[in-house]
C-alpha cells in the first residue's frame, strides 16, 4: 500500500470522525424538527420459496419516481446542514485533491523487445497504455482511450501483448459497462487492425507464437441465451487475424455451468492449451488440450474443492494449489501424462503463503507473502532453492523477467509514479 494512500486513509478517518462527533452533538442539541426526513412506509409483500417478506421501503427502489427523487433531495439538503458548517472542510478538500491527483503507474509487462505499462496522470479520467522499445528506449502512448470520449467514459478494460510484442489485443467499454469490445493494434506503427470482437468482458487471451491468431474468451450475444443471461456462458474461441469473428471456432465451454469462469493460456512451444475453470471463489479445475493431435481438452484435476493454477513449459505442467495445503504448494507433471496420480511435489508448503509460481528461463520464480512482506525465491525446475529476495512491504511483481546476463530482474511497483528494475 502506498504512503500517499495511507495518508488519504488517515485524513478521511479524521474527517469522518470529526463529522460524526459534531453531527452527534448537533443532533443531540437540536429539536425534533431538525431530524432527517422520514421515508413513508408503503406496504409491500413478496413470496420467496414459500416465505412472505414484507418491505415497506420497496418504493424507494424506483429512482425515476418523483417521490423517491424528493426524498433523496430532502436527505441531501439535511446532510448539507450538518456538514457545511464544520470547520476545516476547505482545507481538507484542497489537500485530498492534491493527494488524489498524484496518478498511478502499473508494473510493466514484457513482449519481445517491448515493455508495456499503463499510466494515469491525476487529472486524466482513464489510464493510457504506454510502450517502450528496449529498457532504455523512449516511452510512447500506444492506446489513449481518453481521446475517444469527451466525458472520459470509455475505459481501457484489459490488454494482452503477443509473445514478441508485435501486436496488442485490448478491450474498451463505454460508461462503465465492462462488456468490452476487443481491438488489435500493431505496436511498431500504432496501426489498428480491422479485427473487432464484441462481448469480451475481462477477456483471457492466448496468442499463437506466430501471431496468426489467438484463443480468447467471449460472451453470448443477445438472443443466443435467455433474456438477462448474456453475462454468463463465458466460452473459449479461436480467432485468426483478419477472419470474421462470427465464424470463430468454439474451443471450450459448451454444456457447462453458465457461471463457470474460463481462462486460457498457451505453452511456450505452442503445443499445449491450458484451460482454467473457476467455479466460484474456492474451486478451480484444469483442462489440458494437445493442439498437435487435435484431441479434446482433458480434465487433469479431480473435482475437489481446491484452487489450482498452472503453466506449461517444455512439455511439463507446473501446478500451484492449496490442495491439502492452505498456504499452497507446487507440483510438476509431464503434459503428455497429466493425471493427478502422476503429479510430483516440488515446492512443499512452508510458513509463508505461496502467491504464485512462474517459469523464467527454465527456472521457477516463486512469490511468497509472510508477515505482510513480499518474498521472491528462485528455484530450479526440481524445486531446489537458488536464491531469494525480500521486500519489507507488499509489492506487485511482474513475473517472467530476466536480466541481460541471466540474473534475476524483477519489476516491483512502489508508491508514486515510478517503477524500477532492482538487481
Amino acid at each position: 500500500m502506498s504512503g500517499a494512500f495511507r495518508l488519504v486513509q488517515g485524513l478521511l478517518f479524521v474527517c469522518i470522525f470529526a463529522i460524526a462527533v459534531v453531527a452527534d452533538d448537533t443532533l443531540a442539541s437540536s429539536s425534533s424538527s431538525s431530524r432527517p426526513p422520514a421515508a413513508a412506509k408503503k406496504p409491500f409483500e413478496d413470496k420467496v420459496q414459500g416465505h412472505t417478506i414484507s418491505d415497506p421501503y420497496r418504493w424507494l427502489e424506483d429512482s425515476s419516481s418523483s417521490e423517491t427523487q424528493k426524498w433523496v433531495s430532502d436527505e441531501l439538503a439535511y446532510t448539507r446542514t450538518l456538514l457545511d458548517p464544520l470547520p476545516g472542510r476547505d482545507l481538507l478538500h484542497k489537500r485530498l485533491g492534491e493527494l488524489l491527483s498524484i496518478g498511478t503507474i502499473s508494473a510493466p509487462q514484457l513482449g519481445g523487445k517491448y515493455y508495456f505499462y499503463t499510466k494515469r496522470e491525476g487529472t486524466q479520467n482513464q489510464p493510457v497504455l504506454f510502450v517502450r522499445e528496449g529498457l532504455k528506449g523512449s516511452d510512447r502512448a500506444l492506446v489513449d482511450v481518453n481521446a475517444l470520449a469527451a466525458d472520459g467514459t470509455i475505459a481501457l478494460d484489459w490488454w494482452t501483448p503477443s509473445e514478441d510484442g508485435k501486436y496488442v489485443a485490448y478491450g474498451t467499454s463505454p460508461s462503465g459497462s465492462e462488456m468490452s469490445t476487443l481491438h488489435v493494434i500493431e505496436t511498431a506503427t500504432g496501426k489498428l487492425l480491422p479485427d473487432s470482437i464484441d462481448r469480451t468482458r475481462a477477456a483471457s487471451i492466448a496468442w499463437k507464437l506466430d501471431n496468426s491468431g489467438f484463443y480468447y474468451t467471449r460472451y453470448p450475444k443477445k438472443g443466443d441465451v435467455a433474456e438477462g443471461q448474456e453475462v454468463y456462458y463465458r466460452h473459449i474461441f479461436y480467432h485468426a487475424l483478419g477472419a470474421d469473428p462470427a465464424q470463430d471456432r468454439l474451443i471450450f465451454g459448451e454444456g457447462r455451468d453458465p457461471e463457470d469462469w474460463l481462462d486460457v493460456s498457451l505453452a511456450n512451444d505452442g503445443h499445449w492449451l491450458l484451460i482454467t475453470v473457476a467455479q466460484g471463489w474456492t474451486k478451480t479445475e484444469l483442462y489440458l488440450q494437445n493442439l498437435q493431435d487435435g484431441s479434446a481438452p482433458v480434465r487433469i484435476t479431480e473435482g475437489k474443492n481446491f484452487l489450482y493454477g498452472g503453466e506449461v513449459f517444455n512439455g511439463k505442467i507446473f501446478i500451484t494449489t492449496n490442495e491439502d495445503a492452505p498456504r499452497y504448494r507446487a507440483f510438476v507433471a509431464d503434459a503428455a501424462s497429466p493425471a493427478r496420480a502422476n503429479w510430483k511435489e516440488i515446492i512443499p508448503q512452508n510458513d509463508a503463503v505461496l502467491q504464485g509460481v512462474s517459469i523464467v528461463n527454465g527456472q521457477l520464480l516463486a512469490g511468497y507473502e509472510k508477515n505482510a512482506s513480499s518474498q521472491l525465491r528462485l528455484l530450479n525446475a526440481d524445486g531446489k532453492l537458488l536464491g531469494s529476495a525480500t521486500r519489507n512491504r507488499k509489492c506487485l511483481w511482474n513475473w517472467g523477467q530476466m536480466g541481460p546476463q541471466g540474473g534475476l530482474r524483477c519489476i516491483s511497483f512502489f508508491h508514486g509514479s515510478r517503477f524500477r528494475f532492482p538487481d
